[in-house]
């Protein structure tokens, strides 16, 4: 079997990584991320790890080394891997897919993952994945929103092979799931 990648991309809160551990448990997919990078980079320079400097951290790697730096970064630690089924967590930008294209042709499978507003903002909160989402107000996520980090999310997402709608419930999305892997596994 060749190697399967599997792009994500969705808004904060939209549950890529509900989708991802299902990924992981069900499939035996193995997860990279370009947070991971960027998390480890910030955690070298003993910067707090924060969604705000996150995001000052991809613009000035993208503006100082080119727009795919991170994405080439994620694609050679991928490449270490043997699994058949690799999920590339982090799209976000234009220019992030055309690596993976280039890279894995046919391989290559972009997966949206999408919900509505509110509710990802709920999520958001609920979860605290980083530094003070917990308290942040609705009007503050919605200014997150218009970061470029984020804005593209949505553009890139209508080039989707595959599009999650996560507005059910975790079972409701993890059958998506499995309708898509059946798709890309039949190929």
């Amino acid at each position: 079997m060749k190697k399967i990648i599997l792009g994500l991309i969705g808004e904060k809160g939209s549950g890529k990584g509900t989708v991802s551990d299902y990924l992981i448990s069900q499939y035996g997919a193995v997860h990279y991320g370009t947070s991971k990078i960027l998390r480890r980079t910030l955690e070298d320079l003993y910067v707090p790890v924060s969604r705000d400097n996150l995001v000052k951290l991809a613009l000035v790697l993208k503006e100082g080394y080119g727009p795919s730096v991170i994405i080439d970064s994620l694609i050679q630690d991928m490449e270490k891997n043997g699994s058949d089924i690799i999920i590339a967590d982090g799209i976000r930008m234009h220019g992030d897919v055309e690596p993976f294209r280039k890279k894995y042709g046919n391989n290559f499978f972009l997966i949206y993952v999408t919900a509505d507003l509110r509710l990802r903002y709920e999520r958001t909160k609920k979860r605290k994945e980083k530094e003070g989402e917990d308290k942040a107000t609705f009007e503050e996520f919605l200014e997150e929103e218009g970061r470029l980090t984020e804005v593209s999310i949505h553009e890139i997402g209508r080039q989707a092979n595959f599009k999650l709608n996560n507005n059910g419930t975790s079972e409701e999305l993890k059958k998506q799931v499995d309708d898509m892997m059946k798709k890309i596994l039949k190929n």
